[in-house]
């Protein structure tokens, strides 16, 4: 924190998390049958999302779940909502989009939403993609992009039980 993400990021290392177990719980929510889906937040995958990925066994039980994966893309237009992200990107050799977002991810997810803005980056994406805008100023928008993102997990979830929506 006291260094406000200055230093250049050369690697990410998670210390611990070898030896870090998913809690029962979780893994009990993740198999439950009645889980709608799973939804990745527009947060930074670096420093967000990957050190609980990093867990033995998260990434399996998210795959053994029923329910869709849907992450949100925390870029917009090349450029980070909030925080570091997009500097990351440039520093471990990636282009800051909101679709090397989505490859870093990789099969981990079903869908990914993101903003309507980076609509020509859609067509290279493996997973079921959906536009919507996804800058969230207010309740409203906010309310409005969890509506979307809970449509594409429900088409997908019925996608994947084989039922047509």
């Amino acid at each position: 924190m006291r260094l406000q993400c200055r230093p250049v990021v050369r690697e990410l290392a998670f210390a611990g998390a070898e030896e870090a177990r998913p809690h029962p719980d979780l893994v009990a929510a993740l198999r439950d049958e009645r889980l709608r889906a799973v939804i990745i937040c527009p947060s930074n995958p670096f420093i967000s999302v990957e050190p609980i990925l990093a867990v033995p066994g998260i990434r399996l039980a998210l795959a053994a779940s029923a329910a869709p994966v849907i992450a949100v893309s925390p870029i917009i237009g090349g450029r980070a909502v909030k925080g570091p992200t997009a500097k990351m990107m440039v520093e471990l050799g990636m282009t800051p989009s909101a679709a090397a977002v989505a490859e870093r991810y990789g099969d981990l997810i079903d869908g990914y939403v993101m903003d309507v803005g980076d609509a020509a980056e859609a067509a290279h994406l493996a997973p079921r993609v959906t536009l919507a805008p996804t800058l969230m100023t207010d309740l409203a928008e906010r309310e409005q992009l969890a509506r979307v993102v809970l449509e594409a997990a429900d088409a997908l979830a019925s996608v994947k039980s084989g039922r047509v929506s």
